[in-house]
């Protein structure tokens, strides 16, 4: 049977629609109250260069973290009962790589959107609560710089399935500052490692500390779950059948 070359859940219902752009449109304004706190506190803060320069690179660090987060939950634990089309766009993605291209950027915005508006909107609010310092400023910039990598996560894991056409993004990607198709490419190889896609940085810390397999042992300690339960079966319909089947909310 000859399998389908353009992606199978493209087409989105209006209630799908709105829940994206409800989710985008929270990240951004968790990023904008970011930002506006980091400019309207930043003599007050009194940061040297070199501590920015720290800070960025740590919240940079730990946005590739998050993104890996995101990726192995939704990976392990969730199925389209749960999330309904946004899963089985990442099972297809798995099964059929070469699909990545046949979504908009709404698709993969809200994906890392929905979990950062509440994470991180949550400890802009809270850090917003104490008195300016160097340490909540520091804290600002991390949860603005995890805000905007969750937006465009997903589009950053997109460039690593080929070598950017922009020579400042195939540079990015040599100098890994984006992940580069080389090193995603190991978790199309195995999808129990190599979660996260923004630079790749922290795959090597929690792939060298089995960091994943040892939360899901725990998980599955507690609560008697199991990691990746139906992952054969979805992944059968997927390669001989082309398709999953997913919750539709009825129509008004």
């Amino acid at each position: 049977m000859a399998m389908p070359t353009t992606p199978f859940f493209k087409d989105a219902t209006l209630h799908e629609i709105r829940v994206m752009r409800l989710c985008v449109a929270a990240n951004i304004i968790v990023i904008s109250c970011c930002a506006f706190y980091l400019g309207r506190h930043f003599a007050a803060a009194a940061l040297g260069l070199p501590s920015l320069l720290a800070a960025l690179l740590l919240g940079y660090f730990l946005a590739d973290f998050s993104s890996g987060m995101v990726h192995w939950v939704i990976d392990t634990w969730l199925d389209e009962r749960a999330l309904g089309r946004a899963i089985a766009i990442t099972r297809e993605h798995h099964v059929h790589p070469d699909h990545v291209d046949g979504y908009g950027f709404l698709e993969y915005a809200s994906v890392g959107s929905a979990p950062s508006a509440v994470l991180f909107g949550g400890a802009c609010a809270v850090t917003a609560l104490f008195p300016v310092s160097a340490a909540t400023y520091v804290l600002m910039i991390l949860w603005l710089v995890n805000s905007v990598c969750l937006l465009f996560g997903i589009s950053l894991h997109n460039l690593a399935h080929r070598p950017a056409r922009s020579g400042i993004m195939r540079l990015a990607q040599r100098l890994h500052l984006v992940c580069p198709p080389a090193h995603h490419w190991v978790h199309h190889r195995d999808h129990t490692v190599h979660y996260c896609v923004v630079n790749g940085w922290a795959n090597y810390v929690c792939d060298g500390l089995d960091f994943w397999r040892g939360l899901e042992r725990v998980i599955e300690a507690v609560t008697g779950r199991v990691p990746r339960a139906d992952e054969a079966e979805w992944r059968r319909r997927l390669e001989e059948i082309g398709v999953l089947a997913v919750p539709r909310r009825p129509a008004a």
